[in-house]
């Protein structure tokens, strides 16, 4: 069955693509509720797994509620978004990000996945 080794292989550098790669990957309910991220996240904003999955949107973003209900609206419109962002790393240093963001299902979840990179260099905000 040739065809099975070449799905476990495209499955590996899947996986090994969306946890370990230099992108940001963040899976969200359409509250903006964290489900899973990956390693990148992790490090991007500091937070653990655990404390990420306690946060939604507006606990890392600097947006206002009313903005972030906006950009909600537009990717419920368009299905998929590209923006940037300016996000609040748990020690409070504040940086840009680009993303893309769609709506998906994954395992029978309506979710909304985004992936991010860094375009500017994380700085203490100023006062």
């Amino acid at each position: 069955m040739e065809g099975e080794p070449l799905r476990i292989l495209h499955l590996t550098l899947l996986g090994e693509a969306l946890m370990a790669g230099r992108s940001a990957v963040f899976v969200t309910d359409d509250d903006g509720r964290t489900l899973a991220v990956n390693d990148s996240a992790v490090e991007l904003l500091g937070y653990s797994r655990e404390e990420l999955a306690e946060l939604n949107v507006q606990g890392v973003s600097v947006r206002s509620e009313e903005e972030i209900a906006e950009v909600y609206a537009m990717l419920r419109r368009t299905r998929s978004i590209q923006r940037t962002a300016r996000l609040r790393r748990k020690d409070g240093v504040v940086g840009t990000i680009a993303y893309v963001s769609l709506e998906s299902v994954v395992a029978g979840l309506p979710v909304v996945v985004s992936v991010t990179e860094p375009i500017d260099t994380f700085a203490p905000e100023a006062s």
